[in-house]
């Protein structure tokens, strides 16, 4: 504010592109998951058990980074999720 005898020249920035748009990506996306299931018969009904492992190649895959220009420039904020394994039973009668 000129006003109070304080600089204006943050009111006077420019946003420019450093590197063209689309010129630049990131990792390729790949997760691989894999479930398992067997199935018992026990007594009137059935009992199925399943495994369940997400990210079996326990990938790092970035999903989303800092793009402004500047110390933390194409730092990660988000990663996929690790390996990590479910069980689940279920029986029906």
């Amino acid at each position: 504010m000129q006003g109070l005898g304080r600089s204006t020249f943050l009111a006077n920035q420019a946003t420019v592109n450093v590197m063209q748009p689309g010129t630049v990506y990131g990792d390729r996306l790949n997760q691989i998951d894999f479930r398992a299931t067997k199935i018992f018969k026990v007594g009137g009904g059935r009992l199925e058990a399943d495994v369940d492992v997400y990210n079996l190649s326990n990938s790092d895959a970035i999903l989303t980074q800092i793009n402004t220009f500047g110390a933390t420039w194409t730092r990660p904020t988000s990663v996929i999720q690790p390996r990590f394994v479910k069980f689940t039973v279920r029986y029906d009668f």
